[in-house]
């Protein structure tokens, strides 16, 4: 068994710095060492500086080793001053929500400030990512910054961030880097083809924020995975055709309400034979799989991002998205694009990396 791990660390503007490294290497250790690389570091006062986890916001233990952390050559860590942080969870009294007009899903605001936007490579941008709107069919409209929500001596505002990009409230252009006070009921127009939402302190009755699954990411061409074959089928809608009634060869996979089932995930192959045959009931979504997940632990080729299984309530339709891993997804043993959804079926079967197989069953 190899001793040694090879990892990519970036050093302030030393990006992807390669270094093998010995799995039995604590954070503290690989920190020290770091310092007699680079000289310019200063090393006076080690407490201000910090090892990341690449999209992590906590910094790793400085008493763990490599092993315990389960640190794979496809992880990338970051050397940098230690993070202060800056999101604050709000009292689940203060929670509010913004829905969006169109498709009544709700986006839950929990922390402040919270930003409205889509995901950038800016880890700390992500973090405060509260209403993230890449999938929504007008997502691309929106600015990846477009607007922030602070909470304030009890009450609620919202500033414009995105200068070549509009934001209303009420029918109002809101000037950048102005921002006006939030009431339950304000509407807001976002982005060029006005992007509607409303503004409330608590989630609609009887519907748990939590509970509304992200929209399906719009795409002219949506491929389904059928269990039966070793290829991927393309099946083109129409925006006059929608995915809750495909052509008449693709047949629906969900039962009638009365019916339906709780779905899940069966192991069928693991490099760890005692976890075939444990499943994991999908109780709500979206499900991020990846080695974090208590599930898929130890699991070395797969990542801690791996894939993202949705729901869309519209049209009865689970997806699974590859989130860009390293060793990729299969669908029945056909690789799939990454960042593009894929229709689950009953009986698709689901690989992760090269020796990991699930079943999904409804």
């Amino acid at each position: 068994m190899d001793e040694y791990i090879d990892v990519k660390i970036d050093v302030f503007e030393h990006t992807a710095q390669r270094a093998r490294l010995r799995k039995t290497l604590t954070v503290s250790a690989l920190i020290d060492e770091i310092f007699k690389e680079f000289d310019d570091i200063a090393a006076d006062a080690p407490g201000k500086y910090a090892l990341y986890l690449k999209g992590s916001e906590r910094p790793l233990p400085n008493a763990a080793t490599l092993t315990q952390l389960d640190i794979q050559p496809q992880d990338e860590l970051i050397f940098n001053y230690t993070r202060q942080a800056n999101r604050q969870m709000l009292d689940p009294r203060h929670y509010a929500s913004l829905k969006d007009d169109s498709s009544g899903r709700v986006y839950q605001l929990q922390w402040q400030p919270a930003l409205i936007g889509r995901p950038t490579n800016d880890a700390e941008h992500n973090i405060m990512l509260a209403v993230n709107l890449q999938a929504h069919p007008q997502g691309q409209t929106v600015s990846h910054t477009h607007a922030r929500i602070t909470f304030t001596q009890g009450s609620y505002f919202i500033e414009s961030l995105a200068a070549n990009n509009p934001l209303a409230v009420n029918g109002k252009a809101l000037p950048v880097n102005t921002r006006r006070e939030l009431k339950p009921g304000d509407h807001l127009l976002l982005g060029r083809n006005n992007l509607a939402m409303t503004f409330g302190t608590q989630p609609p009755s009887g519907i748990p924020a939590a509970a509304q699954p992200p929209a399906v990411q719009a795409a002219p061409v949506i491929p389904v995975v059928k269990p039966a074959k070793a290829e991927v089928e393309e099946v083109t809608y129409t925006p006059s055709t929608p995915i809750a009634h495909p052509a008449p060869a693709q047949p629906q996979a969900v039962q009638p309400a009365a019916a339906v089932q709780v779905p899940r995930l069966l192991i069928e192959r693991a490099q760890a034979p005692n976890k075939v045959g444990q499943r994991l009931d999908l109780t709500s979504t979206p499900v991020l799989l990846g080695r974090d997940l208590p599930f898929l632990a130890g699991e070395g080729e797969i990542s801690r991002r791996h894939a993202e299984i949705n729901f869309d309530a519209r049209v009865k339709q689970y997806t699974l998205t590859d989130l860009q891993s390293t060793n990729g997804v299969t669908l029945n043993g056909v690789r799939i694009e990454p960042n593009r959804p894929f229709i689950l079926v009953n009986g698709t079967k689901i690989g992760l990396g090269g020796s990991f197989v699930m079943r999904f069953e409804v």
